[in-house]
């Protein structure tokens, strides 16, 4: 059955590559195929089936403009998944706003008693549901929200249907009680619309027609808001290791004096001119207020680079932070005592952007092969020797810091950044000096300060 999801998967990605031409009715199958998945990721999420589904349908909306920027049709689905989280937390920055703006405004509409009974109902099987693991949850949900066969769920999900059998199994002894009956009953009654997906190719086909005549071809539907774009900064260890998203927010934590503020200046140095990259900086003091900051930028206008920084970063401030952000950089000190600037830890940081899906997997292998050598800086021989020229070439001089630095500041293109990690992950430097790639923007730099030829 391992191959069916495959063929699945096969199958859509024609299809995608169909719609990235701009044919409207391949992408409205497409729909028609993920709709559920999707529909269930939001629905776990906002715990509200009128809110689930304004985000998958605004979701399907911003993949269609986006199709462009998915560098891997088969991906799409995992890609969707993405865009539908990220709208469904919009929503949800949303309604905590609009509840301390107005905290007794009525819910979208007043349900009489027995239509509220099965809101609550439905609100205490998400509950019990977002508890269990992650794959265990889409499987269930999948399974009870449109009475679908195992083998129907293993074809959306791309799983064996042994698999699909032992997470139902895992989840229900976890579910006893009265919530398993229940489920049969009211998760299926909250399901999407059986023209839903006809309804959204409708949409895309309006909206595509309006970006023809501004934009011509497709046209970018909602590329800034959908924090899907990956912005290239020039600064190495951000754009490899934890690319920040257009239109997205990025978290920036660390202890106090570890080179935030120099972080902040160079990212606003670097993007500083952009026409369609306005970034947002700003300063808070504590993990534990990201969601605030996140809520009031949303209603700035339009959605711009975030990025937040916070002193310290408990582990349970970064889980509530989490689900606010796109992005996480952290900065630590023994990288600042190492002489390491940005001291960006590689094994901390994270993007929901580092998948294939938006940079390629080329970026992703190189990313990586460079995480795992970092690990060994302090491996005997060569091999602790290539991790720290590895390690020392995620280090780069700043524009903001040369009166303090004595370097020029450098802008590394993200191409130029990928091929020089993949010269070292290979070997082809090893003559050269660790020291000799330690605050060097380029591989020209790091020669020129090292004093070899290149070895080709």
């Amino acid at each position: 059955m391992a191959r069916s999801g495959s063929t699945a998967e096969s199958s859509s990605a024609l299809l995608v590559e169909r719609a990235q031409k701009g044919d409207v009715e391949a992408f409205t199958e497409l729909v028609r195929r993920h709709q559920d998945r999707a529909y269930a990721v939001a629905l776990t999420m906002l715990g509200d089936p009128g809110y689930a589904q304004d985000a998958v349908q605004d979701a399907f909306v911003t993949a269609f403009g986006n199709l462009g920027s998915l560098r891997a049709p088969p991906a799409f689905g995992k890609w969707l998944s993405q865009i539908v989280r990220h709208q469904a937390s919009r929503i949800l920055r949303r309604r905590r706003f609009e509840s301390v703006l107005t905290p007794s405004a009525p819910s979208r509409a007043q349900d009489p008693a027995d239509a509220t009974a099965r809101r609550d109902d439905l609100r205490r099987i998400l509950r019990a549901i977002d508890e269990l693991p992650e794959g265990d949850r889409d499987v269930t949900i999948l399974f009870y929200l449109k009475d679908l066969s195992q083998k129907t769920v293993a074809s959306l999900l791309g799983l064996p249907v042994t698999t699909v059998n032992n997470r139902l199994h895992s989840a229900r002894a976890k579910l006893k009680g009265e919530l398993l009956p229940l489920m049969q009953t009211v998760l299926s009654s909250y399901s999407l619309p059986a023209d839903f997906a006809d309804a959204v190719g409708r949409i895309v086909r309006v909206e595509g027609a309006i970006a023809d005549g501004v934009t011509g071809a497709l046209g970018r539907l909602g590329a800034q808001a959908s924090g899907t774009e990956p912005l290239e900064t020039g600064i190495k260890v951000v754009d490899l290791l934890c690319p920040i998203a257009d239109g997205g927010t990025v978290g920036l934590f660390g202890d106090p004096r570890v080179g935030k503020l120099v972080l902040v200046e160079e990212l606003t140095h670097n993007l500083r001119g952009r026409p369609r990259h306005p970034a947002v900086f700003t300063f808070i003091k504590a993990p534990e207020e990201v969601g605030v900051y996140t809520e009031l930028l949303a209603e700035v206008g339009p959605l711009r680079t975030a990025v937040l920084a916070a002193e310290g970063a408990t582990e349970s401030a970064l889980a509530a932070a989490r689900p606010f952000l796109d992005a996480a950089v952290f900065m630590t000190r023994p990288l600042v005592e190492a002489g390491i600037y940005p001291a960006v830890d590689p094994q901390l940081s994270w993007s929901r952007l580092l998948d294939p899906a938006f940079v390629g997997g080329d970026h992703c292998g190189v990313a990586r092969d460079v995480l795992a050598a970092v690990r060994q800086v302090d491996a005997p021989g060569r091999v602790g020797a290539r991790a720290r020229r590895i390690r020392n070439f995620l280090s780069q001089p700043f524009f903001c810091a040369e009166a303090y630095t004595r370097r020029p500041g450098t802008f590394v293109p993200r191409a130029q950044m990928i091929t020089g990690f993949k010269a070292l992950l290979a070997g082809s430097y090893e003559h050269l000096p660790e020291e000799a790639f330690l605050m060097c923007g380029t591989l020209d730099d790091a020669i020129a300060g090292g004093g070899g030829p290149i070895r080709r």
